[in-house]
């Protein structure tokens, strides 16, 4: 090792992968470069030997120029966790809990119409705290070496590298982007923080990240042309920068989930927020989602009233206290099969809106037939059944899983539910309909009153720039009755059902008038009176 002016020191490696660590005073410095990391091969265990930083040469992984960017609006997200997604024996991949495992999903994740998955951390970080706790999450912590894939992940022992770029590049070879939570420890450096996503972008092709936008300007970072493939979820971002750089800054935070939340299980005053969320398809609209790793599954919503996180460790004091679920009618795990079938009907309410609002449409892991977490709703400790995806399976999760497929069908193949326009409640084509507009039990007649919990939106297909798509009406009663609605049309159109979540309703929509059972969502298509290839003239 040569010393240079400035007390820098170089040295030339010409094999690699080489292993090397420092030392200051006798004391072990780490470098927050590495690329890899060995000592940490075994999730939750040390090997009892130094850990050593690892060179190696990325270059032949090749992956920068095959780097994959999926339309921002045909964008669907599923959020995993990679330990937890496949380690459950259930999972029934080779290797569980690792990169492999998740590549081994891939058919799944296609078949069930994902576009795009966020990785939670699968850099190096410490899992192993003082007092015997382990950080499963990978949040937070100390020793967090951001280059490098996590070690433990690989099946393969020295392998990450490999397996993860392996990884990578069949997702994309399947259509899929891949995206990376990257949080960052106070006090990060910004020339750390976008050397480390550069790395990423360049030498394993990641399409964006989720990053604290508080630590570095995003607006550096949409400008930087070693960025300027990727996408960026921040948790805000002002509306000039969302526009000035359309498609490539999303907001990421909690507001859709809790008001969408509070409107489903029937809270009043939503039907304007819910109206909102559905003109506004802007890249502005930002990340959908109902659920995410923090808080309870899908399944936990609509199955408990209060976190059960005594497991923990914690005494309950750990995890959110205001989570806006109902456990309709009984605590926890039940047998009583009207208290399921509603559960079902509310889970499947909150899969439609979310799947179906403005913006990227995003899934927690295993949610989509119905994984559950026995209440805890902070399972960042729990390396066990509690914190790994369950994927037994089940009627309930059948039912469940085949409707989130149709949900992501119909969102590809009708371009006014992925149009990134916003649409207006003006007949801006002379259809004789507005492009969106919001009706209630009598059509043009909507209660603004905070107690209404009632909405009928109709989304006319001739509001499409290119194509003439069919015309919608989603019907909403998140109200504990019975409704009937009149369908806001000519004499003489017809409508068909097309989805609802209440799977024992087969209404006749020819009358005009369609009843909807209590909490419950309808999509209704309008039939075509005659044939085209759908293009405007």
């Amino acid at each position: 090792m040569e010393k240079t002016k400035n007390g820098i020191f170089t040295t030339l490696v010409e094999k690699t992968p080489c292993f090397y660590f420092f030392k200051a005073d006798d004391k072990t410095v780490e470098d927050p470069y590495a690329l890899e990391i060995g000592g940490r091969e075994r999730f939750g265990k040390r090997n009892g030997t130094q850990e050593t930083n690892v060179v190696k040469d990325l270059s032949r992984f090749n992956l920068g120029s095959e780097n994959f960017k999926t339309d921002i609006s045909d964008l669907v997200l599923y959020k995993l966790h990679v330990r937890n997604f496949t380690m459950d024996h259930s999972s029934g991949v080779k290797a569980p809990g690792t990169f492999k495992g998740v590549t081994e999903k891939i058919p799944y994740l296609k078949k069930l119409g994902i576009t795009g998955i966020l990785l939670m951390p699968v850099y190096e970080f410490d899992e192993c705290l003082p007092g015997n706790e382990l950080n499963l999450w990978g949040y937070g912590g100390v020793n967090t070496y951001f280059f490098a894939p996590k070690a433990s992940y690989a099946s393969e022992n020295g392998k990450a590298a490999e397996e993860f770029a392996d990884m990578v590049k069949k997702l994309h070879e399947a259509g899929i982007s891949v995206f990376m939570e990257i949080m960052f420890g106070e006090g990060t450096s910004e020339s750390l923080i976008a050397g480390c996503l550069r790395h990423w972008a360049v030498n394993y092709g990641i399409d964006g990240f989720r990053i604290n936008d508080w630590q570095i300007s995003v607006s550096c970072l949409v400008t930087d042309p070693y960025l300027s493939n990727c996408i960026f979820m921040v948790t805000d971002a002002e509306e000039r920068l969302v526009n000035l750089h359309p498609g490539r800054i999303l907001r990421y935070n909690d507001g859709f989930m809790n008001d969408m939340r509070r409107y489903i299980k029937g809270d009043e005053g939503f039907v304007p927020v819910l109206y909102d969320y559905m003109k506004n398809r802007t890249p502005s609209a930002g990340v959908k989602y109902i659920t995410d790793h923090d808080g309870f599954t899908l399944k936990d919503l609509y199955s408990y009233d209060i976190k059960h996180n005594e497991a923990n460790g914690e005494n309950g004091r750990d995890g959110k206290v205001l989570n806006y679920s109902w456990n309709c009618g009984e605590e926890g795990e039940t047998k009583n099969r009207k208290v399921n079938k509603l559960r079902l009907k509310m889970m499947k309410n909150a899969l439609l809106t979310t799947v179906l609002s403005g913006g990227v449409p995003m899934l927690l892991a295993g949610d989509e037939f119905g994984n559950s977490q026995k209440g805890n709703n902070n399972t960042w400790c729990q390396d066990n059944e509690t914190g790994w995806v369950n994927w037994d399976r089940s009627t309930l999760s059948r039912e469940l899983q085949k409707f989130v497929k149709e949900l992501l069908e119909l969102r590809k193949e009708h371009r006014l539910f992925h149009n990134p326009v916003s649409l207006s409640e003006f007949d801006k084509t002379g259809c004789g309909m507005p492009e969106i507009s919001l009706h209630g039990e009598t059509p043009w007649m909507i209660d603004y009153q905070p107690y209404n919990r009632l909405a009928g939106i109709y989304f006319c297909g001739a509001a499409g720039k290119d194509e003439i798509d069919d015309d919608f009406y989603i019907i909403y009663n998140m109200h504990w009755e019975k409704h009937d609605f009149r369908i806001p049309s000519p004499e003489g159109e017809k409508f068909k059902l097309l989805i609802s979540t209440d799977k024992d309703e087969k209404p006749d929509c020819t009358g005009g008038k369609v009843t909807l059972s209590p909490r419950t969502i309808m999509i209704l298509m309008k039939e075509r009176s005659e044939t085209g290839n759908g293009k405007k003239k």
